[in-house]
C-alpha cells in the first residue's frame, strides 16, 4: 500500500513538473530540462521561506 501511494504521488508530481517545464520552455522559447525546473523551484521555495 505504501509503495503504491509513493508511486502515485511521484506520477502526479512528475506530471505537474512536466507542465511547468513546458510552460517555461514556451516562455523562454528554448528547451528547458526538468532538472533545471526543479532546481529553480527549490531555490524559489528556499528564498521565499528563508525570509
Amino acid at each position: 500500500m505504501k509503495k503504491f501511494i509513493t508511486v502515485r504521488m511521484w506520477e502526479e508530481t512528475k506530471d505537474k513538473l512536466e507542465q511547468v517545464r513546458m510552460h517555461k520552455s514556451m516562455q523562454e522559447k528554448k528547451i528547458v530540462s526538468l532538472a533545471q525546473v526543479i532546481d529553480e523551484l527549490v531555490e524559489k521555495y528556499q528564498k521565499d521561506n528563508m525570509s
